[in-house]
């Protein structure tokens, strides 16, 4: 053989030596599978199985434009694409890169192991459905007051660990009363909903928006700062001057922010921003 030719032959990546993949090694990875509700750990799971067989760089999961990175190695040439379901229903996309193009028998593997995987992941999107129902606020599609407490007590513990910059963020609508008794809780529905679109096109992705009850709002920014406080109030003023529905309805908002100080707990961030909104309630009285 030529020296040169041999030479490539060697530094192309070899492929693994693959089992096969019986009944009783199916059930076994069934097993492992069955009951994880859990995402992240259903996702590690399967992971970990496929890459007995197959070298996997980078693989990533894609569902109703939500990317996630299940393998986070180097992106290659090599790129497979798979579409998953369950019966009907569709699971998301999986796209594998691999140091080499995957043959017939791999994609018919990967099928096999995509087959075997779609029953549990449909139970984990299911539980992850409903208990994000049971954290979010029906009319506004925000957080609700539960998912709130959760997170600014893990957004506290970040912060202390950290020194991350951490702001807490109360809005309260002003004139939202008058609405209710005026033209009816439709349109005062109305006004939550618009007033949580706002919300949440003024904060970043990352940030999280809550409605606690009636016309009260809160967001948690991290990492923050006062200034980002500012910047998030600016722009809320600004869409809020420009919606037809609220300047209509003459509706305002006041609110008030608190950063977060070494010692802070929830209730003592709460109440200084609460003590701030109806200093500002009061000066625009």
């Amino acid at each position: 053989m030529d020296p040169i030719h041999w030479n490539k032959l060697a530094a192309e990546p070899q492929k693994p030596r693959r089992k096969p993949l019986g009944a009783d090694v199916r059930l076994l990875i069934l097993q492992k599978m069955q009951g994880k509700l859990d995402l992240s750990l259903l996702f590690e799971i399967f992971a970990r199985e496929i890459e007995k067989q197959i070298d996997v760089y980078r693989l990533v999961w894609e569902l109703e434009g939500t990317t996630t990175l299940i393998r986070r190695g180097k992106a290659t040439e090599h790129r497979q694409t798979f579409v998953l379901r369950f019966g009907e229903n569709e699971l998301g996309k999986l796209q594998y890169c691999t140091p080499y193009k995957l043959d017939k028998d791999e994609i018919n593997l990967l099928h096999t192991y995509h087959r075997l995987f779609a029953g549990p992941l449909v139970n984990a999107l299911e539980y992850r459905r409903v208990k994000n129902l049971a954290l979010q606020d029906y009319l506004s599609n925000l957080g609700n007051r539960t998912s709130f407490e959760q997170d600014i007590r893990h957004a506290i513990a970040l912060s202390e660990r950290r020194n991350v910059g951490l702001v807490l963020l109360i809005f309260d609508l002003d004139n939202f009363k008058q609405v209710n008794d005026r033209f009816g809780h439709l349109d005062g529905d109305k006004v939550i909903r618009r007033f949580a679109t706002i919300l949440k096109d003024s904060v970043r992705a990352t940030d999280r928006c809550y409605r606690l009850g009636g016309d009260e709002f809160t967001a948690i920014l991290q990492p923050a700062t006062a200034e980002s406080a500012g910047k998030v109030a600016s722009r809320i003023k600004q869409l809020m001057q420009q919606d037809q529905i609220l300047c209509s309805l003459n509706i305002s908002v006041s609110l008030g922010y608190s950063l977060y100080q070494k010692g802070d707990t929830s209730i003592s961030l709460i109440d200084r921003a609460d003590r701030q909104l109806y200093q500002h309630k009061r000066q625009v009285k």
